[in-house]
């Protein structure tokens, strides 16, 4: 592909770089689809660009560090990110994790208000405690279930999870 944007920066045609740089246009053809060519062929290439050829090696096939493309999902968080388990959209997932913290808060205040007033109202104070933990605990399932996805690139929308 770099070879490719090169030569059409430079106005030529794959017969014309093959001429320029006196080596076959098959071999233009393979190197501009990607396969590897001797560096003497690289050499070649190089000085009709006007390139160092190290450099050019290094255009031509160093692999992109910033790609998750080749990040291998192990099992345990192929099956955590599942369907099943998370959302489709990231945003969905933050609004339930600050619902959920939200919801928690209110418990937890209602749980210091009830433990300390004089009048008996709704839930026991045993029962708003447990409701406030097991919605916290809840929230901070979905923030590490969102982070995960965030980590191993792993949101539906842009591709799904093979197990």
């Amino acid at each position: 592909m770099f070879i490719q944007q090169q030569r059409q920066k430079a106005l030529l045609s794959q017969e014309q770089l093959a001429e320029s740089s006196g080596l076959s246009l098959r071999t233009i053809q393979r190197v501009e689809a990607g396969h590897r060519v001797s560096y003497s062929s690289l050499r070649a290439l190089a000085k009709v660009f006007d390139m160092d050829p190290d450099k050019l090696e290094l255009e031509l096939y160093a692999m992109d560090k910033t790609s998750t493309e080749f990040t291998e999902q192990p099992l345990w968080a192929r099956l955590l990110l599942s369907r099943a388990f998370v959302s489709s959209k990231r945003s969905e997932m933050i609004l339930a994790e600050i619902s959920l913290v939200l919801m928690g808060a209110f418990l937890g205040i209602f749980y210091l208000v009830r433990d300390h007033s004089l009048v008996d109202f709704g839930p026991s104070a045993e029962q708003a405690f447990t409701s406030m933990l097991l919605l916290l605990v809840s929230a901070y399932l979905i923030s590490v279930f969102t982070r995960l996805s965030d980590k191993y690139n792993a949101w539906f929308s842009a591709h799904s999870i093979e197990i």
